[in-house]
């Protein structure tokens, strides 16, 4: 069974997000203090397809990151959502 589009766009933008936080070198222990977890559940999400919405948020904004456009560029890829890919074909 295929993929449906908001379980690809939650994946690329969970992995754009642990990237960014790894290239940041931001400290997972300030990712949970900012959303209410610990360090081990940030740390778990971030290595996996899911993450909450407050650890998403504070991972993005104490890393550098938009939250908004990362998630917006997920949304948008090609793969993620076929049926933009055939409207701008036509």
């Amino acid at each position: 069974m295929p993929n449906l589009p908001a379980v690809e766009a939650t994946k690329r933008a969970v992995h754009d997000t642990r990237t960014r936080v790894l290239l940041s070198k931001t400290k997972m222990t300030s990712i949970a203090e900012a959303c209410g977890r610990n360090r081990m559940t940030v740390a778990k999400w971030l290595d996996g397809d899911d993450i909450s919405l407050a650890a998403y948020i504070a991972a993005q904004q104490l890393s550098g990151g938009d939250p908004i456009e990362t998630l917006a560029n997920a949304l948008n890829a090609e793969n993620t959502i076929p049926a933009l890919g055939k409207e701008g074909a036509e």
